[in-house]
């Protein structure tokens, strides 16, 4: 009987790390750099993301300086990205928001697409790197 409850114990143990071994980690591809801001939503500048479904590309932060797209999805989320193309790091390319859809991002030189709404998923190949975000009032804090 004590044997059967040690086995049953070890089990429980050992099965979840299982799963967990097996869960894929997306590969760092945009290296890390310091990123920490706050914008002020009242600003004329960022009136743009007082509508759902609206992004802006914050200038000169991010990797190399290429940005950072900020993206609000609906009333209470936002998703900030490093504006610079996963695929071709060593170019080190921005995207550019779609000029008829703003829920999409395009990279000119390999013309990889990300969707915005789906958490910057490329259509072909890496997402693009994700920072945290925060709101507080008007006031939209995006660090990591």
């Amino acid at each position: 009987m004590k044997t059967t409850k040690i086995t049953i114990i070890l089990a429980l143990l050992i099965i979840p790390q299982v799963f967990w071994s097996c869960i894929k980690e997306e590969p760092i591809i945009v290296p890390h750099v310091y990123v920490n801001f706050s914008i002020n939503l009242s600003l004329p500048q960022y009136y743009d993301l007082n509508a759902i479904n609206n992004a802006i590309i914050y200038p000169n932060e991010g990797y190399d300086d290429n940005g950072i797209i900020i993206y609000r999805k609906n009333l209470e989320e936002f998703f900030a990205f490093d504006a610079t193309c996963p695929q071709h790091i060593e170019l080190s390319t921005a995207v550019t928001l779609d000029s008829d859809d703003s829920s999409n991002a395009t990279c000119p030189h390999c013309e990889a697409t990300y969707s915005l709404l789906n958490f910057g998923q490329a259509n072909n190949g890496h997402p693009l790197k994700r920072y945290r975000i925060s709101l507080h009032g008007s006031f939209l804090r995006v660090y990591n």
